[in-house]
């Protein structure tokens, strides 16, 4: 997923939250927009849904309202907070959006992973000029790539147009080339399973996801030397993957999980700066079970060897902070 997550608290800016939420969702598209209110499946878990649908996110609106400050802001299981605090250390664009008259916390009143949130440029949206202020906010959000409006070829520009008609010549074909595709990849099937013996039974996967869901800490030796303690979070809904990884002792979002069998495979991705500027990395894992042990293989851009990464169960399994009041 890429696009925009709307962060707020339900006693504070709930009625904000839903009109910006309807605004952005007709300018880019409901599936661009997630709020936790209307996009988390029954019986997800809450925390580990939160936390991959941030990972996944280009962008963060927190929705401060004249509450936002004093309502539960150093508790440790504030959702609000780690909401924020893991958008700011993924380096995701976060945009401080004031509403019902509220003012910018300043940095001393927010504790220490907040305390950045203080530092970005605020977007006031008010109630008498709604409007107006939201067009600013989109056209702030149109500079993410993901974002962006595909526009059509400006008059004159005649490749553009004849890209544009020999699309439109290729639609009537699409349904025989898909036809094709379909008998030829059943056709390899049919015989790989001529070819192939009886798979042996694993077990379910219901069982499988029952196996893998908790927290999991293993310590690491990175390729360039260093070492770290890491600790993984994990749930699965049907073949889908979610959850949190720490690389290099900083969690981030699980991006692209899925279980395939009785392995589990997923990315995450980060920030390197260098003296060239600031680039996105992405690490690549695979895991599957050893005994009680969960095996994970991590794979870097650099093409280095994997590196084996062993991790135990840990018992305080990480308790999932109640819904937002």
């Amino acid at each position: 997923m890429s696009g925009i997550f709307i962060s707020y608290r339900r006693d504070d800016s709930a009625a904000n939250a839903g009109r910006l939420c309807d605004r952005l969702g007709a300018e880019f598209g409901a599936d661009q927009v997630f709020m936790d209110v209307d996009d988390i499946p029954p019986g997800a878990d809450f925390s580990a849904h939160i936390s991959a649908k941030i990972g996944a996110c280009d962008a963060l609106l927190a929705v401060i309202g004249k509450q936002w400050l004093s309502a539960r802001l150093n508790d440790p299981n504030d959702l609000v907070s780690r909401e924020i605090a893991l958008a700011l250390q993924r380096g995701l664009l976060v945009i401080p959006i004031l509403v019902g008259g509220a003012v910018m916390p300043k940095a001393a009143d927010l504790r220490s992973d907040l305390k950045p949130l203080a530092q970005r440029n605020a977007v006031t949206v008010s109630d008498q000029d709604f409007h107006g202020d939201t067009v600013k906010l989109i056209k702030t959000l149109r500079a993410l790539p993901s974002l962006r409006k595909q526009t059509a070829p400006p008059k004159g520009d005649w490749r553009g147009e004849m890209r544009q008609h020999l699309q439109r010549r290729l639609i009537w074909k699409i349904p025989l080339i898909l036809v094709l595709v379909g008998f030829a990849v059943w056709w390899q099937v049919r015989q790989q399973a001529v070819l192939t013996p009886a798979p042996t039974v694993t077990p379910s996967g219901a069982a499988f996801a029952a196996k893998l869901a908790g927290r999991w800490r293993g310590e690491i030796t990175y390729p360039w030397g260093a070492k770290y303690q890491e600790e993984f979070f994990f749930t699965a809904e049907g073949n889908a993957l979610y959850g949190t990884a720490s690389f290099i002792g900083i969690k981030r979002g699980v991006e692209e999980g899925r279980i395939v069998g009785e392995t589990i495979l997923f990315k995450v991705s980060f920030e390197e700066t260098s003296s060239s500027g600031i680039r996105i990395g992405t690490n690549r894992y695979e895991g599957q079970f050893s005994g009680d042990n969960l095996v994970i293989k991590f794979f870097d851009q650099a093409g280095s060897a994997p590196v084996e990464l062993k991790l135990t169960r840990q018992n305080d399994v990480e308790t999932v902070a109640p819904a937002k009041p």
